[in-house]
């Protein structure tokens, strides 16, 4: 089956949080229309807003008793019949050009793309604390960049997909962000970058509201945060991944 040239399937994965209504009204405001919705429904905490419900390119896709955590909704591109997939964190709110701004990064690059990004300090894989640099997360990028990884929304080829499902990852806890850019790297030969997001054109960026990561539902607030993604960090080097640290 011939994928559908240059659609993007959007995935809106949901758990606790309510900002699918915005999510929605700012995806359907691109100046790259999505050419379907899936929202991936963690349990049963949440309905699409009335106003969306009836709309032939919104689907609600639900597991309705377990909770597959972060790694689920990368198995949904393995359904796609775009070309391209973007699967948003629930507090993600991009800009009106944001998808526009992937297609075009994704192209040219053959990456994947995302809102933000870590790129990962020498001797990285001795240690479990303080081991990358962030790049984005509200701030401006004045110029695309390649990193290790990227975060908050992943726009790639639906088909790079399967790079994921290749390997287990160390935990179904933590690291779906890390488990893509390794594996997709190892297996694919693919690298992650964040595209321009400049300081003039706020639409360009990926995020416009980083301040809804901050709450009570965020994972980087738990106590075991920063051990357990250094663990899935020396997993994946020990496997074969190599950041632009090792490779400078």
């Amino acid at each position: 089956m011939k994928y559908k040239k240059d659609e993007i399937t959007v995935i809106l994965s949901t758990w606790k949080r309510n900002y699918l209504k915005r999510q929605l009204q700012m995806l359907f405001a691109q100046t790259k229309k999505p050419y379907q919705v899936w929202i991936y429904q963690n349990e049963s905490h949440l309905q699409i807003p009335k106003e969306f419900r009836k709309r032939s390119d919104v689907s609600l896709i639900q597991s309705h008793d377990i909770n597959f955590k972060f790694h689920g909704r990368f198995m949904l591109p393995l359904l796609c019949d775009t070309e391209y997939v973007a699967i948003f964190d629930d507090d993600t709110m991009p800009g009106t050009k944001w998808l526009e701004n992937c297609l075009d990064t994704s192209k040219r690059n053959n990456c994947i793309v995302g809102a933000n990004g870590r790129i990962m300090k020498q001797g990285f894989e001795e240690q479990n604390k303080e081991y990358s640099i962030g790049l984005g997360d509200g701030k401006s990028i004045e110029e695309e960049r390649e990193v290790d990884f990227v975060g908050h929304c992943w726009f790639f080829k639906s088909e790079w997909c399967k790079y994921l499902w290749m390997d287990r990852p160390h935990t179904w806890d933590n690291g779906e962000d890390i488990h893509l850019a390794a594996s997709s790297q190892i297996h694919g030969d693919i690298k992650c970058y964040i595209p321009k997001q400049p300081s003039n054109d706020k639409e360009m960026w990926g995020d416009l509201e980083i301040h809804l990561g901050s709450d009570d539902h965020a994972s980087w607030k738990k106590t075991d945060h920063s051990l357990l993604r250094g663990a899935v960090i020396k997993h994946w080097y020990d496997k074969g991944w190599r950041p632009l640290a090792m490779r400078d």
